[in-house]
């Protein structure tokens, strides 16, 4: 089936299809604020931008859209009839991008949860993704404390073990400097050089 707009009429319609601030953004930072959850949109700090970081928690949320970054298997991620061959390879690029900021973001210390513009259509599967969502968060939380709590234990595990070896090492050597003293002459003769 062939394209209903024009090209110019296509292109104007393409070209008006913003990157943040989308309806699905909204709907999700919105839930979000009325769970009590604060976070910020966009860190330019972090690789990617991600659509919303909530620092407290440890995590960084991407939500998106279904059809440019084709979401597998569902029925909102057509393959536009014409000029295949560039969006194939346009979303590829984007599915590309995301998994390798998602890689980075992980090494960084962030849990990462993707919200698809599929899921929250809909007042009941929005609503319920959302509590799905701020289950997640709460989880991913939970275990950032756990880490950062055996963490914590480890260093003070590492600082008490380096403090009993010093203090090994120092009532060694006092034990032998008692029992192999130094004779004078030559501790005058190091003295002197």
């Amino acid at each position: 089936m062939a394209d209903k707009l024009t090209p110019s009429q296509r292109h104007r319609c393409m070209s008006r299809i913003r990157g943040k601030d989308t309806r699905p953004e909204v709907l999700v930072r919105r839930g979000l604020h009325a769970r009590g959850f604060r976070f910020r949109l966009q860190d330019r700090k972090l690789p990617g931008k991600p659509d919303i970081t909530l620092p407290r928690w440890g995590v960084a949320i991407m939500v998106n859209g279904c059809f440019w970054h084709g979401h597998k298997g569902c029925r909102y991620a057509t393959k536009p009839q014409t000029n295949p061959e560039f969006w194939e390879a346009k979303i590829a690029r984007n599915r590309h991008r995301d998994e390798v900021t998602e890689a980075h973001l992980e090494a960084l210390g962030w849990t990462v949860i993707t919200v698809w513009e599929c899921e929250l259509k809909g007042k009941e599967t929005a609503e319920a993704r959302l509590e799905a969502l701020a289950d997640e968060i709460r989880q991913a939380g939970e275990r950032r404390k756990q880490s950062e709590s055996q963490r914590r234990i480890s260093r003070l595990n590492a600082k008490r073990e380096r403090e009993q070896l010093l203090a090994r090492q120092a009532r060694l050597e006092e034990e032998l400097k008692r029992r192999f003293p130094i004779p004078r002459k030559i501790k005058n003769e190091s003295k002197s050089e």
